[in-house]
């Protein structure tokens, strides 16, 4: 308890002295123990001239000087790192964004931090476990191993000895040693050196491995996201494509030979102003950069017309676009700026990589945008590209396509899966369009893989080819989160968006529009973060989503509303009313939300506004804004049955409407956010049968520009 930031203790309260992970509320920090091992947590909200640098360093400090005052020559602490430094440690990446600690402090055996004696620096411990410890430590002179021997035998295995194995190498050897797919989450390399037939090289080998890492529903987000890394604890960032190139070289190193990277359409459309204020152009030139070797037509790829498609987007493209359904209406072929299929030659092996597009994309784009395409039925297109490849004698067929599925991770429901289970000649199917995390085996064999949205999760993919036949003799594939923190970005990408961003800021300072009154985040009821009742804030965007896309009810969560839309002292000269700037519209909503739209029945509308003031009186980020009606809640009755009716809201805004039906009988169309009609904050997972619409933001732009 020595450390002390600017006169002020870490631990002034002396929590920490009795209770592991015991701190006060004004504590600068707290200490969290097992073994060998202890993690420093700073606390998120430190006193006013404390920084989290400070405390940090104070902690470092303290560790780097302890000292066994009877063995004063002794090494007591090993290692001690810093939060973001646990992203590569001995054995494989230990870094969680939330449950890592801000310092964590290594000893070296015998030192252990369990069984403290309080007032005792270093005190004699009733046992010892060998945990917590560095696993490369080797102190033979002393008996201390941390190393771990593998040992592996049966039909197949040969004797021999590897070196550099992992921790996180053991599943994904014996998952394909027993034929049955890896960890569905986690990395590690498959070691073939241990089976029979293997060369020294991977030139020289019985199998080859194709690596591929796949993306989809990009829609332009470059800049990183936020979002929680688990349930309980603040937002992290995650992806942006400076980062997403860094986790991508990082698979890339690892694999062992060489790397697709492929997008499953709608990298474009809906997109953040750094990509659509400048005609979705950049999120092309950085996909160049990025090293990606194909993409497919998504709907949103026609948001601004074939004819910009075809004659901007694509030209600026170092790589092929794809898609054997979406055909020239006079012809039914495709044209020349895209091509059903493509083949890549992988470490000697041919790859066919056939493209398709959902087919309700007419219904999904602004008439007229598709111009003289339409899109067929892409079960006989891709079926007859496949055929078609593999009379070339191309062995391995991958299909890609922006045609999504739903559910459980490894039992989705939806086209994609009907899609999966009737071609023939596929290895593997990479989908996209619903946002969905999905990784199933089917029963004919065929891999299917998806992503979630916007850069947040990646798939890598690894097919296993016979050297010989070239035909896939395993499959499996696993999901990533790439969390910024501890991965420096490519710091070319990073300076182009740079580079984006200051020419964005004069767009950004833009008035465009006026308020009479001020608009602020906080609710009628007094919460500033307006998550207890309506707030002008909540009234206003609904208002938008509901007008703008001619809907009856328009909801969103409090959550995602951040901040004020007028600005205290930032009136227009002229008038006195307040100025509100397009920078302001996105500081408000800067989540890069989607809207969607979509039937649903009196019962199911009912279960969003049951969800919505399921945790009150507590005030949470589900609390839903409305438009469109007026419903009356008892927040006495248990959650899920505390709505008790209903009314339409009149034309002059009042809650004097006819009452609203919540029986299944009655149908009505609503618009909501696509992280709400995803499973965001509770609300029921409805974004398999939405309409993807536009961002938020322009959304309420191009309301308050009509209405101010």
């Amino acid at each position: 308890y020595e450390a002390s930031v600017k006169g002020v203790s870490l631990h002034a309260s002396g929590a920490m002295a009795t209770s592991n992970c015991g701190a006060a509320t004004t504590d600068l920090a707290k200490a969290c123990w097992a073994g060998g091992t202890v993690q420093i947590y700073v606390n998120p909200s430190l006193p006013p001239g404390i920084t989290y640098e400070e405390v940090r360093n104070a902690a470092i400090e303290a560790f780097m000087n302890l000292r066994d005052p009877e063995n004063p020559s002794a090494k007591v602490v090993d290692r001690i790192f810093k939060k973001e430094e646990l992203r590569n440690l001995p054995g494989g990446d230990s870094l969680h964004p939330n449950r890592s600690g801000d310092v964590v402090v290594v000893l070296f055996p015998p030192y252990q931090f369990d069984a403290p004696t309080p007032g005792v620096k270093i005190a004699d411990a009733p046992f010892f476990g060998q945990h917590g410890y560095m696993p490369d430590l080797v102190d033979l002179e002393h008996n201390i191993n941390m190393h771990a021997v593998f040992v592996a035998a049966g039909p197949g295995i040969r004797p021999m000895r590897i070196s550099g194995v992992r921790a996180i190498d053991f599943a994904p050897t014996i998952a394909f040693y027993l034929g049955i797919p890896g960890p569905r989450n986690a990395s590690g390399r498959i070691l073939y050196e241990l089976f029979e037939g293997q060369g020294r090289t991977h030139h020289d080998v019985k199998w080859k491995e194709i690596t591929i890492l796949t993306v989809n529903d990009f829609h332009g987000n470059l800049l990183p996201r936020s979002e929680r890394a688990d349930t309980v604890g603040p937002f992290f960032p995650i992806g942006g494509a400076a980062f997403l190139k860094a986790w991508f070289d990082r698979f890339r190193a690892e694999a062992r030979g060489e790397t697709l990277l492929l997008a499953a359409g709608d990298s474009v459309g809906a997109t953040p102003p750094i990509s659509n204020f400048f005609g979705d152009r950049p999120t092309i030139e950085i996909w160049n950069m990025m090293g990606l070797h194909a993409d497919v037509l998504g709907n949103h790829e026609f948001d601004r017309g074939a004819t910009y498609l075809r004659t901007v987007l694509i030209p600026l493209a170092r790589y092929p676009y794809l898609s054997a359904n979406v055909v020239d209406q006079s012809t039914l072929r495709t044209p020349a700026e895209w091509k059903p299929s493509w083949v890549f030659e992988v470490d000697g092996v041919p790859i066919g990589v056939i493209g398709f597009t959902t087919p309700d994309t007419p219904q999904l784009v602004f008439p007229g945008r598709m111009e003289n395409f339409i899109v067929t039925d892409p079960l006989p297109a891709i079926q007859r590209e496949a055929d078609r490849l593999r009379a070339r004698g191309v062995r391995v067929i991958v299909g890609v396509g922006h045609l999504g599925a739903m559910g459980p991770l490894d039992a989705p429901t939806g086209p994609l899966i009907d899609l999966a289970d009737q071609v023939r000649g596929f290895d593997l199917l990479i989908g996209g369009h619903t946002h969905a995390l999905v990784n199933t085996l089917r029963p004919n064999g065929v891999l299917v893989v998806e992503s979630l949205e916007y850069g947040r999760r990646f798939t890598r993919v690894r097919l296993v080819v016979d050297a010989d036949t070239r035909r896939v003799v395993y499959k499996t594939a696993d999901y990533h989160l790439p969390w910024n923190i501890g991965m420096a970005p490519d710091p070319a990408i990073q300076a182009r968006l740079d580079e984006l961003q200051a020419e964005l800021a004069p767009i950004l300072n833009q008035v465009v529009g006026l308020s009479r009154v001020a608009i602020p985040r906080a609710d009628a009821c007094g919460n500033p973060l307006g998550r207890t009742c309506e707030s002008r804030i909540g009234n206003l965007v609904t208002d938008a989503m509901r007008f703008t896309y001619g809907v009856d009810f328009a909801v969103t969560n409090s959550g995602g509303l951040r901040a004020d839309l007028t600005r205290m002292g930032d009136v227009d000269a002229a008038t006195g009313f307040f100025n509100i700037r397009r920078g302001y519209i996105l500081e408000v909503l800067p989540f890069g939300n989607v809207v969607v739209t979509l039937q649903v029945n009196g019962a199911e509308l009912k279960a969003i506004l049951e969800n919505g003031v399921s945790r009150m009186p507590a005030a949470d980020g589900r609390f839903p804004q409305v438009s469109g009606l007026c419903f009356t809640y008892n927040i006495g009755a248990p959650a899920g049955s505390r709505v008790v009716s209903a009314v339409r809201q009149a034309a002059d805004g009042s809650c004097t409407g006819p009452a609203v039906d919540f029986s299944t009988a009655a149908t009505y169309t609503i618009a909501m956010n696509d992280f709400m009609a995803s499973g965001g904050d509770g609300y029921p997972v409805l974004i398999g049968r939405a309409y993807t619409r536009e961002l938020m933001d322009q959304v309420l732009e191009a309301y308050v520009q009509a209405t101010s």
